[in-house]
């Protein structure tokens, strides 16, 4: 494989493409959800959903035993132990849900919440139950290369919680509601996920303690990541849910809501990608590396106008969605956005050790990090209290420093051969290109928000093009897929207008 080589296999492509599809009817549905839920809760209502996600999050992660991944590994390198290993899973989150629970008892005991956040707490940790059990299913589902059924089962969950969740808003059920109606459709797309899983892969029950034990220990690695990430991911909201007010949570909440949708890139490449790079890995160790610079190339090209655009939209889209209550979340918005190139890039090298069965030494990073953000929290959490009246920007500055420093880390880890002079040379063209959007955009603000937001992307695309941001390769692929959509919306066009013609 050469270090030209940027196309996926078709597989992955297929695969992306399938989840991509999903995505964009998920964030439809979350558009929706954010342009109502969120005005009618308002911070402090919005506050307690955030908090009951936190918390949830954090605990099913340290009882959920990192599981999932180490099932997308174990079936990939074992495929006829499929059943098995997704029985012996199964079994094993079904033994830890009561510890879960009992823990979300006592957080629920210790914090206080009142009724309203407490019966949240626990309608949440219900649903955390369902998603946790649907997890080793979900897990054979990508070992196989079915991405099409994680898409469904985020489809079916993200359209009914936004269509449904903005009803019981309206209705005046708050943060219960919401949280209540997570916790149904958790119980049907476990149910869902069930069924499909019997199309490809028979389910065995006859796992024994030796069985289940052995799954544990070799989770542990996982696992322990796993804890690491979801408390760094969650801590900065459990720490100002305590230490700031259930507003400011909600200000930061709505932002890292936005910005969490805009993981789905790494995510969708990640997950496409692990299954590959684990097959390459079992071959060839120093393959690893090859294979990697493709996606970890395009982490590092699209990171960078994402970051861009939401410092130029931030202001004006919070403005309209969230209404005047949440101008709070603006300066949060925007240094949450800085984040986005280093994350984006963490999480592709994060998967290029798990493939190489370094996952131990990437827990020894989160766990480093899981050290540094909350004690970077504590101080900047009060000063930016003190100084803005606003908590929320210290836990983002904690977190935009945190994520400097793993990918530091990160690049001694894997290795400097997993980013090539190509790579680098289109890093800095896209971070040139970046600039010029931003630039313009911010220039041009005094004549609205979409005409800006326009001429911004399109001085994007002008420096882009003159400074060759995308190969040859990308170019024929964009213009294949354009190839082939064209003859599709002209048909669907016809037959829109043949009834027209014919009245």
């Amino acid at each position: 494989m050469s270090d030209q080589t940027t196309t996926a296999p078709a597989s992955i492509a297929r695969n992306i493409a399938a989840m991509a599809s999903g995505q964009l009817v998920t964030w439809t549905m979350t558009l929706a959800w954010t342009l109502v839920v969120p005005r009618l809760l308002g911070p402090a209502g919005m506050g307690l959903i955030v908090a009951a996600w936190a918390v949830t999050g954090m605990l099913a992660t340290v009882l959920g035993f990192g599981t999932r991944t180490y099932l997308v590994r174990a079936i990939v390198v074992t495929p006829d132990r499929a059943g098995e290993l997704i029985g012996t899973g199964l079994l094993l989150r079904l033994l830890l849900a009561p510890l879960f629970m009992l823990a979300v008892a006592v957080w629920a005991h210790f914090a206080d919440y009142g009724h309203d956040g407490t019966l949240a707490l626990y309608l949440a940790g219900g649903a955390t139950v369902f998603t946790l059990l649907a997890e080793p299913m979900q897990a054979g589902f990508q070992a196989i290369e079915r991405m099409k059924y994680l898409a469904y089962s985020d489809v079916i969950n993200k359209s009914v919680q936004g269509l449904l969740g903005i009803a019981l808003a309206v209705a005046g059920f708050g943060a219960v509601g919401f949280t209540g109606c997570w916790l149904v459709m958790a119980a049907v797309v476990l149910a869902l996920d069930i069924r499909w899983l019997r199309r490809h892969i028979r389910v065995r029950w006859s796992s024994t303690a030796r069985q289940l034990a052995h799954m544990a220990r070799e989770s542990m690695a996982y696992w322990a990541f796993g804890v690491f990430f979801m408390l760094y991911l969650w801590i900065d909201s459990a720490m100002l849910s305590v230490m700031t007010s259930a507003t400011i949570v909600g200000w930061y909440g709505v932002s890292t809501k936005l910005f969490q949708t805009l993981m789905v890139v790494p995510v969708l490449i990640s997950t496409a990608w692990l299954p590959r790079l684990v097959s390459v890995f079992e071959r060839s160790a120093p393959e690893l590396q090859r294979a990697a610079r493709a996606p970890i190339e395009i982490v590092l090209v699209v990171g960078l106008p994402i970051a861009a655009g939401i410092a130029v939209i931030a202001e004006p889209a919070i403005d309209r969605i969230y209404g005047p209550a949440y101008a709070g979340a603006v300066p949060v918005m925007v240094i949450l956005g800085l984040c986005i190139p280093p994350m984006y890039l963490n999480i592709m090298l994060s998967q290029v050790l798990i493939a190489a069965r370094r996952q131990f030494v990437w827990t020894w990073v989160m766990l480093g990090a899981t050290v540094v953000n909350p004690a970077i929290n504590l101080v900047l959490i009060p000063q930016a209290q003190s100084r803005f009246d606003n908590g929320a920007i210290g836990a983002a500055v904690s977190l935009l420093l945190t994520e400097i420093v793993i990918v530091g880390a990160g690049f001694c880890l894997a290795g400097r051969g997993v980013v090539g002079l190509r790579a680098l040379r289109r890093f800095a063209v896209s971070a040139v290109a970046s600039v010029a959007m931003w630039g313009v955009s911010y220039a041009a603000h005094g004549v609205g928000t979409i005409p800006s937001a326009a001429a911004g992307v399109l001085a994007f695309v002008v420096v882009a093009k003159v400074l060759r941001l995308a190969t040859p390769e990308e170019v024929e692929q964009i213009r294949r897929r354009l190839a082939r959509f064209a003859p599709r919306l002209q048909a669907r066009l016809r037959r829109r207008v043949a009834p027209t013609h014919s009245g």
